[in-house]
């Protein structure tokens, strides 16, 4: 903790400010309020939710636990609705349900014109923690440029909301949030007084092989297998899915979650 004798801080006064949060544990979801909110999970709900969607899911909810998930999907299948369960507990299928959080497993031949009632270790509770936020959105490498061409230019403050993993910081997240936030910048908005922001696109830059260049789909995966969500999958044998959710823009969908419904869909 800092010196308590400090004086109180005068905030700087930022035009169009990014903020990164590292882990949903460093804001309050009240601090949210007002602001468009952009939730990463890259390791993997993140990347998994936009393939759903951008495979023709009609709309995904967002659940807390397996309990809620199957209690929601019963109740759902009773009103007539064609229901999927999809997610993971520790990175794999959970018992009973219909897909993993593996973004391969979301086909258009599985997925389309479902509903995926969805479940998973840190992004689905990060999302919910999001629920104040103006506008929640939910981002990834794989919708880097449709999901910045979406905000860029909205006067309201932007919070990059890092799902983290049980409460830490996970790297995999920083990285993306540092794609994200050099995007941001790059268009004109500016990084908040602290230095998360700059720090997350220091992580992103040092991934490139050139200075100023784009970092490889190799060179990604590379920097997401050193780190603890990627070391976990491989453990577990999906380094595969590392690769997928390496891949830059490969979708134009944008994940909208509207708190008032618990609903994901596309933007």
């Amino acid at each position: 903790m800092p010196a308590p004798d400090l004086a109180k801080l005068t905030p700087e006064t930022i035009d169009r400010p990014t903020l990164i949060h590292l882990s949903p544990s460093h804001i309050e979801p009240g601090a949210l309020a007002g602001g468009i909110v952009v939730m990463i999970d890259t390791l993997r709900a993140s990347t998994t939710m936009t393939r759903a969607l951008a495979s023709g899911a009609r709309e995904i909810l967002p659940t807390l636990t397996v309990d809620e998930a199957i209690t929601t999907a019963r109740e759902l299948r009773d009103l007539g609705l064609d229901v999927l369960l999809g997610g993971e507990r520790s990175g794999q299928l959970i018992p009973g349900f219909d897909l993993d959080n593996s973004p391969a497993s979301y086909t258009p031949d599985r997925v389309r014109g479902r509903t995926i009632v969805f479940t998973t270790t840190n992004g689905t509770a990060a999302l919910r923690h999001a629920a104040l936020g103006s506008r929640v959105l939910v981002g990834s490498l794989c919708n880097l440029s449709a999901l910045c061409d979406a905000i860029a230019t909205d006067p309201r403050p932007i919070h990059i909301l890092c799902a983290g993993t049980r409460g830490e910081i996970s790297a995999d997240d920083a990285i993306v949030a540092g794609a994200i936030a050099t995007k941001l910048v790059e268009r004109g908005r500016a990084h908040a007084g602290d230095d998360a922001g700059r720090l997350c696109a220091m992580a992103w830059a040092s991934i490139a092989a050139d200075r100023g260049r784009e970092p490889t789909t190799e060179a990604i995966a590379a920097a997401l297998l050193t780190c603890r969500g990627g070391r976990n999958l491989a453990r577990i044998g999906l380094t595969g899915d590392v690769q997928d959710c390496a891949m830059i823009d490969t979708s134009r969908v944008v994940p909208v979650f509207t708190p008032g419904d618990g609903r994901v869909r596309s933007l």
